[in-house]
């Protein structure tokens, strides 16, 4: 059966969702399980770094 984690955070950078996701996986793959990642970015045509982070 198919199972999903989400990892999630704002519009600050540097906040370790990258660093945090790999690691996750990197223990999955280690227990043997298949790991695949997806990066969804809803800004499509916006510049989240120019976003002011507290909207």
């Amino acid at each position: 059966m198919t199972k999903y984690i989400f990892v999630t955070g704002g519009v600050i950078s540097s906040l370790g969702k990258g660093i945090t996701s790999a690691s996750i996986g990197k223990i999955l793959e280690a227990r043997g399980l298949k790991v695949s990642f997806l990066k969804f970015d809803p800004y499509i045509n916006v510049d989240p770094g120019t976003m002011n982070p507290y909207q």
